[in-house]
C-alpha cells in the first residue's frame, strides 16, 4: 500500500502520537463492534487508567507531559532522551501496575459493599493488566523494574531517589 496523505504511517496531535491510525481504529472498531460482553471496553479502560499511573509519575518527576505512543499493539509512553537514574526509571515502571492495584483495591472494596457484574469485570480487568506489565519480559514495566535494579546493583550506587512523594 503505497503511503501518503491519505494513509499516513504517523500523526501527531500534541503529546499523542499515533502509529498507522487507520489500521489501529479500523481494528478497534471492528473489536469494539464485537465486543457484546463489555470486557473489552472494561480492559481498555484498565490499560488507559495503568498509563495514566505512568503519565501522572513522569509529570510528577520531570513536571512536563511525556509522549504517548498509541500503536495497533497499545500505548506507550516515549522516554528516548529523558535522562533518568534507576530510582526514577523503577518509580516510573512501578507507578502502572500500582495504579492498576489500586484501582483494583477499590473495585474489591466497592463488591464487598455492592456486587455488579461490571464492578467484578473491572476488578479482573485491573488485577491482570497490572500483572501482566509485571512480567519481566521487554517493553513491558516488569524489565524496566528488573533492569533499574540491576543497574543499581551493578553500579553500586545508593544515591537516593530524587522523588517528589516526600
Amino acid at each position: 500500500m503505497r503511503r501518503g496523505p491519505l494513509f499516513p504511517r504517523r500523526v501527531q496531535v500534541g503529546r499523542l502520537v499515533f502509529r498507522d491510525p487507520l489500521p489501529a481504529c479500523g481494528l478497534l472498531y471492528l473489536l469494539l463492534y464485537f465486543d457484546s460482553s463489555q470486557f473489552l471496553r472494561i480492559g481498555l479502560l484498565a490499560a488507559c487508567l495503568h498509563e495514566c499511573g505512568h503519565i501522572l509519575a513522569f509529570w510528577t518527576l520531570f513536571r512536563r507531559l511525556p509522549v504517548i505512543e498509541v500503536t495497533v499493539t497499545g500505548f506507550c509512553m516515549q522516554t528516548r532522551g529523558c535522562r533518568m537514574g534507576a530510582g526514577q526509571r523503577f518509580c516510573l515502571a512501578a507507578a502502572g501496575p500500582a495504579a492498576n492495584a489500586l484501582l483494583a483495591l477499590l473495585a474489591w472494596a466497592q463488591a464487598s459493599r455492592q456486587f455488579t457484574a461490571w464492578g467484578a469485570a473491572f476488578w479482573a480487568a485491573n488485577v491482570l493488566t497490572g500483572l501482566f506489565n509485571l512480567l519481566p519480559i521487554p517493553p513491558l514495566d516488569g524489565a524496566q523494574m528488573l533492569a533499574a535494579v540491576l543497574e543499581r546493583r551493578r553500579t553500586g550506587r545508593n544515591d537516593k531517589l530524587h522523588s517528589p512523594f516526600k
